[in-house]
């Protein structure tokens, strides 16, 4: 996918007959997917542009940060994910305050109609853009005529009875419902993060961690969970406690991943934690010999499920 970060250096009509998706897409759940796959069908039955136009950061980091949701993806697993799924060009535009003021209007006409040339725009159906919000639905239709283009509203997306949307998944994961939560992702929830230095307590246990430092702020509720490590572009089977290790009053949220059947220095290296299923709630134990009995069951419990991954895949 090419990626374009500055408006100005997209000459005006530079690409064959754009076929735009436009929003935040935090997280690129199924509601998100269903949106570009009918920007991709779109642009290949036209011979024209696929292409997503999205923001960094979040708009209300930048507008009102005590608002602003905690983000189920980082913006590189963003840019990352939307390109897998075959989108050619997208529009990463830093979101200022000047960004903010501009009137919705002179939005579609400057930029998506006159330096764009889009042919089709594509949103969900809540979509609101420029100054205060007040771009809507309405305003993209009304205006499609003068600009010739048309505009496709993709509506909301069920999953189990439940609405796709990034508060929905949110909500899941911080109960730790990974499952679920994977359902309406269409993928294993996952966060990256560097391998640092913890407490070395699971070598001396007999189960050496990575402690991993996310760089996602949304991280499951704690507890034990049946995981999948990518770690030097391999994926790794393995289990992971994400809480405070109660037992040794740890104060701070650590997330310590056990990978089986690996024995190596993981220090410095940048890995991704996929949340597969969780096992069980966090608790204290009155004794290491019953913690390292409770970590030899959990991890027995993992490799089972790992062994269904193929009847658990989202």
């Amino acid at each position: 996918m090419q990626i374009v970060e500055q408006l100005a250096t997209v000459q005006p009509n530079a690409y064959p007959k754009p076929i735009l998706a436009l929003g935040n897409f935090d997280g690129v759940h199924r509601g998100h997917q269903a949106i570009f796959q009918h920007v991709i069908t779109r642009a290949r039955d036209l011979a024209g542009t696929s292409m997503v136009f999205t923001f960094e950061p979040h708009p209300l980091q930048v507008l009102a940060p005590e608002k602003a949701p905690p983000l189920l993806t980082t913006y590189d697993q963003k840019i990352q994910l939307i390109a897998a799924l075959g989108i050619a060009v997208g529009l990463c535009i830093p979101f200022t305050e000047e960004f903010a003021r501009q009137d919705p209007l002179a939005f579609v006409h400057d930029v998506l109609c006159q330096r764009l040339g889009i042919h089709e725009v594509v949103v969900g159906h809540d979509f609101r853009f420029g100054h205060r919000r007040a771009g809507t639905v309405a305003l993209l239709q009304e205006q499609a005529t003068h600009g010739n283009y048309q505009v496709t509203v993709v509506p909301p997306i069920l999953q189990d009875d439940t609405v796709v949307s990034s508060s929905n998944i949110r909500r899941l994961l911080l109960k730790g419902h990974v499952e679920q939560a994977a359902r309406l992702l269409g993928r294993y929830y996952a966060i990256t993060g560097p391998v640092v230095e913890g407490f070395r307590r699971g070598t001396a246990l007999g189960f050496p961690t990575a402690n991993v430092r996310s760089l996602n702020t949304v991280i499951p509720y704690p507890g034990v969970y049946a995981v999948r490590v990518e770690w030097a572009s391999r994926l790794y089977p393995g289990v992971a406690n994400v809480g405070y290790n109660p037992t040794f009053s740890n104060q701070t949220l650590s997330v310590e991943a056990h990978l089986f059947d690996v024995e190596a220095d993981m220090y410095g290296a940048l890995v991704r934690v996929e949340f597969v299923q969780r096992l069980r709630d966090e608790r204290t134990f009155a004794s290491v010999d019953e913690l390292v009995a409770q970590i030899a069951a959990d991890a027995q419990q993992a490799r089972v499920v790992h062994t269904q991954m193929a009847t658990l895949a989202p």
